[in-house]
């Protein structure tokens, strides 16, 4: 048995003219890989609500979401857990003696940031990647559990904080910085054991820089063409550009079709 996995940014799905494309090849292969028995999923960063869609449009039900935080086998929730509680506290600490505007996301199946006024230091307008914001006075940031941490780091403000390494954070916007899980390994791992298999059977597709890790830990490893140099160089194999249909490319060079 085969456990295939994919990223979704720049592996799954393109963007063009700021709009998300699924190329008819993506479509197809996935597909034929579903029909010949294989154990497809999505392993990403990205929250479970917002890779449902991606995941629908594809007819993949197994998915490792929220960095590696985050289960669904086979359409069934087995969890999401939320960031380490230690270090959000000490995170937090930081962030308010240094005046750094910041929000929790508290729920990860909602598009929904909470903060006091306190933790956005009464500034009001730092970019949140398009999520809604809601500001609660009474919002008690020292006992509540985080699953996303979104703080207000300009790029080349990485230094300013010291509680977890800004640099090796994706970064979606150039106003702000998310702490969010980033161990889509151990998501991948709890998946195989499910099915009794073994890791030595996993092949992951991505393109990105929080695909670095499992890249370093999987041993068949395909980059994108449009990955960044830092995947391509730990890669098993590198296939086409994304938009030149790599992932069929690169299953049809491995055999799996």
């Amino acid at each position: 048995m085969k456990y295939i996995f994919f990223d979704i940014d720049g592996t799954l799905v393109d963007l063009v003219d700021n709009q998300e494309v699924i190329y008819p090849s993506t479509r197809k292969t996935i597909q034929q890989l579903k029909d010949k028995g294989y154990k497809v999923a999505i392993a990403s960063g990205r929250s479970l609500i917002e890779i449902l869609p991606t995941a629908q449009k594809l007819g993949i039900d197994n998915i490792v979401s929220d960095g590696g935080y985050g289960l669904t086998i086979e359409g069934k929730l087995q969890y999401i857990h939320s960031l380490p509680h230690d270090i959000v506290q000490s995170l937090s600490q930081e962030l308010i003696e240094k005046k750094i505007p910041f929000a929790f996301l508290t729920n990860p199946s909602q598009k929904e940031l909470f903060a006091s006024s306190q933790m956005l230091n009464h500034q009001y307008d730092f970019d949140c990647e398009g999520i809604q914001l809601t500001i609660d006075e009474t919002f008690d940031y020292l006992n509540t559990d985080a699953y996303k941490v979104f703080m207000a780091i300009h790029r080349g403000e990485e230094d300013r904080i010291d509680t977890v390494n800004a640099h090796q954070i994706m970064r979606y916007r150039e106003g702000s910085l998310a702490y969010e899980p980033d161990d889509k390994y151990a998501g991948v791992k709890e998946f195989v054991e499910y099915y009794h298999g073994s890791m030595e059977d996993v092949i992951f597709f991505g393109d990105g820089l929080n695909d670095i890790g499992m890249f370093e830990q999987i041993s068949c490893t395909v980059a994108m063409g449009n990955a960044i140099e830092e995947v391509k160089k730990l890669a098993y194999f590198i296939t086409k550009d994304i938009k030149e249909d790599g992932i069929e490319y690169a299953c049809c060079y491995l055999k799996l079709l």
